[in-house]
């Protein structure tokens, strides 16, 4: 008879999402599993950049330095961006990007800083990390059937042995990929776009060190007789990406022999004779998908499952590691007993119109100029829709009446000033050990009071003796904060662990009124159960 593991929470999916996500649930130390078909990380490069609030969300589980140290070594000459045109990469030519660096200088404050790693290296690093704090990964290991009732979710796996366990979760994270069975089972459906194009996905190795001779790029849109498509770097100097466009209607994948591959990739370097080993191929295309449903009773969507879209802006990995960020503090509460099932509720609100803005910005930069803020005589109209990377993965407001209520407030801001449902500003606390205001909450909430907090310290004491709820009281001091946010003195604001703030008080108010407001947002029930279903609020 087989055996059945109970755990809190199943992962299905090993790839960046996934491991993400086990990452921030060890970070609120809530058991796992987490399987995966494939028997180790990715082949290919896929993701290559690592957008700055993705650092910032691993900066608050403590793995940003280890990022960090490991995309210092994946360029083995010159540096990561820029863009080229041409008919061979021998002859390409750089376009002006000054606008796109334009937009990158008036980028939110932020402890934390864009890095370059491919996905090839990112995914081992970060399945070392969980294996090293404990995590059950389990690659070579594969899904096969789920059932889900009311109470929770029971998979059979499978390993490469052919041997069959049962496990029983609370709750399921499907990070399965783009096409995901999980989703499919459950007959979710979703937004969709047709593809713009079709591309091959060459993956070789072959010295462009003479070739380029110290000119680098991000991406090189090559368009001569024989190919069409663009070359992506990978490490600068002897491994790249070759994505080659192709009618699916005329061909697939397996008519793209090794040695066509090669062939291909020399006449867009435009060296005839070049050494070039194919070291992996695959096919892709840029249609859109957004699930409609990002939960299914106590199955949850995140990444590629819950939304495919092109690469162009690199917001497919990096918006679905910002998911498990959402969805993982809201599980650990909910599973904790500090929070009712309806917390939950808030994750697709929240996250799903995200995924839209993200499928967007990367549809505009389907026409290679307007991917890079190129004017041309025909594309002001999507020049004048595109979002700066920093609105779209940093600037944002949760809009739902999750975290609103009856109110409404706009998908973007112009700056980060404590808004309820934005990210908390950042000011350095103490710049000599690099302490900044963003890492001051989580696992659990936390209350930023500018200048004195004698008040609300007896507040949130009262509050937390009957509601059982840890909220940690900073005082911030500085003028800068208080510039910063436009709190007067003695006003606060109440930041989620995911850092999103959840209430605001401009308000200089008596600590018997403190009392009250605070116990408005983390709610006063005697066990803390309703205590995240009201403290999204932010009704102060």
């Amino acid at each position: 008879m087989t055996s059945t593991q109970q755990v809190p929470v199943l992962i299905v999916g090993g790839g960046l999402v996934g491991l993400s996500a086990a990452l921030f649930l060890e970070y609120h130390a809530v058991p796992f599993v987490l399987v995966e078909k494939r028997t180790g990380a990715s082949v290919l490069p896929r993701s290559r950049g690592v957008h700055i609030r993705t650092v910032e969300l691993f900066r608050q589980i403590g793995i940003d330095k280890r990022v960090q140290q490991v995309a210092a070594t994946a360029l083995k000459a010159g540096q990561f961006g820029g863009a080229r045109r041409g008919a061979t990469l021998t002859t390409a030519e750089s376009l002006d990007l000054g606008n796109l660096v334009q937009s990158l200088a008036n980028r939110e404050p932020s402890p934390a800083g864009f890095c370059f790693l491919p996905q090839v290296q990112l995914e081992p690093l970060l399945a070392d990390l969980a294996r090293e704090r404990g995590g059950d990964l389990r690659f070579g290991v594969e899904l096969t059937e789920f059932a889900a009732d009311k109470s929770g979710v029971t998979a059979t796996v499978r390993d490469q042995a052919g041997d069959v366990s049962i496990i029983r979760a609370d709750y399921l994270i499907a990070a399965d990929g783009a096409g995901s069975p999980i989703r499919r089972e459950l007959g979710i459906t979703g937004w969709e776009l047709p593809p713009t194009h079709h591309y091959l996905n060459v993956f070789v190795r072959t010295d462009l060190t003479e070739v380029l001779d110290g000119r680098t790029f991000s991406q090189c849109e090559i368009v001569n007789d024989e190919v069409r498509g663009l070359v992506l770097t990978k490490n600068n100097t002897d491994e790249w990406s070759f994505h080659f466009e192709y009618d699916p209607a005329r061909e697939t994948l397996a008519d793209y022999s090794a040695q066509r591959c090669v062939e291909l990739v020399r006449a867009a370097i435009g060296v005839p004779g070049i050494e070039v080993e194919v070291l992996a191929k695959s096919a892709w295309d840029t249609g859109v998908f957004v699930a409609d449903e990002y939960r299914r009773g106590r199955i949850f969507l995140v990444g590629d499952a819950a939304h495919r879209h092109a690469p162009w802006g690199g917001y497919g990995a990096n918006t679905g590691i910002a998911d498990a960020h959402n969805l993982i503090w809201k599980l650990a509460a909910v599973l904790s007993g500090t929070a009712g099932p309806a917390l939950l509720d808030s994750y697709q609100p929240e996250r799903r119109p995200r995924a839209i803005v993200a499928a967007e910005q990367a549809r505009l930069g389907t026409d290679f100029d307007t991917r890079y803020g190129v004017e041309t005589p025909d594309n002001a109209a999507d020049l004048a829709r595109q979002l700066a990377n920093d609105v779209v993965m940093t600037r944002y407001r949760y809009t739902s009446t999750a975290i609103l209520g009856d109110r409404t407030g706009t998908a973007h801001v112009d700056q980060l000033t404590g808004q309820v449902g934005t990210r908390v500003p950042h000011v350095w606390i103490d710049q000599s050990q690099q302490i900044s205001s963003l890492d001051l909450n989580g696992p659990g909430f936390a209350l930023l009071v500018t200048g004195t907090s004698a008040a609300w310290r007896d507040a949130v004491a009262e509050a937390q003796w009957e509601t059982g709820i840890d909220i940690v009281v900073h005082a911030l001091p500085m003028a800068e904060w208080a510039t910063r946010t436009g709190l007067p003195e003695g006003g606060a604001l109440l930041v989620r662990p995911d850092g999103i703030v959840a209430g605001r008080s401009d308000e200089d108010l008596y600590p018997s009124a403190l009392t009250a407001a605070l116990r408005r947002l983390v709610g006063a029930s005697s066990n803390g159960a309703n205590l995240l279903d009201e403290a999204t609020a932010g009704a102060w």
